[in-house]
Formats: C-alpha cells, sequence, structure tokens
C-alpha cells in the first residue's frame, strides 16, 4: 500500500517588514493586565477603563474604576466618553472578541482606544482586585 502524504496546510507568506508592522500595531493597540494595573497604580487619569461584558457581569466583578457600556450599547453611547481619554475595553477573557470590536468602534469614531487582553479572567488570575 503506497503511503500517502498529507499537505501542510498553506501558511501565510509576510515579509519581515510587514510582520514589523503588524507587530507594531498589536502592541499600540493592546495591553496586558499588568499593564493597566501600572497605569492604576500610578492614578493616571487620562485612562477610561470600560467593561463591555453584560450589566450582570459587570455587577458581579469588574476593574476598579471601571465604567460599564454593554458592547451592543457603544454605538448609542458614545456621548458618555471621552476623547480625550484612552479607553481601554476589556471584557470576559481570552476568547471574549468584544473589547476589540468596542476598540474598533471606538477607534472608528475618533476615539483614542486600546484592549486589555485576556479580560477580567487574566485580571483575577494575576491576584488583582475587584470591584462589585
Amino acid at each position: 500500500m503506497p503511503v500517502r502524504t498529507v499537505r501542510r496546510a498553506a501558511i501565510a507568506r509576510a515579509t519581515p517588514a510587514q510582520l514589523k508592522k503588524y507587530f507594531s500595531a498589536k502592541l499600540a493597540a493592546e495591553l496586558g493586565p499588568h499593564n493597566v494595573k501600572r497605569l492604576l497604580e500610578m492614578r493616571s487619569t487620562d485612562i477610561t477603563l470600560l467593561d463591555v461584558r453584560s450589566a450582570e457581569g459587570y455587577r458581579k466583578g469588574h476593574l476598579p474604576g471601571a465604567v460599564n457600556i454593554p458592547f451592543e450599547e457603544i454605538p448609542g453611547r458614545l456621548a458618555e466618553l471621552s476623547t480625550h481619554k484612552t479607553i481601554i475595553a476589556y471584557c470576559w477573557d481570552t476568547t471574549c472578541t468584544l473589547s476589540t470590536k468596542a476598540a474598533y468602534v471606538l477607534a472608528s469614531n475618533g476615539f483614542r482606544a486600546r484592549e486589555m487582553i485576556g479580560g477580567i479572567e487574566q485580571w483575577q488570575k494575576a491576584g488583582f482586585p475587584v470591584e462589585p
């Protein structure tokens, strides 16, 4: 019986310059929980933490000082946010894309938006406090 070879899935080819541009943009857009904690410890006044989870999720616990605007409500509530502050959106966990989508909507509307990767799950795994 002949040996059948399995063809590897095609891997997208990118030049080093394309990858540099991608990773530069990724680093500019994302913050980890430790970075956000540092900003809070510095008492930075030019950020807004935006919890884009449901109101129920927010009530169960959220990052200190965070405001809650569930993702689906963001387009109608943009006026509640300052264009003079960097808005750091977060959601549930590493598989949740709500904060990515929220940051996209915010940036598309002229806001300085960033995303906290890992969501509240990684925040809590790091042992950082949450407010009820």
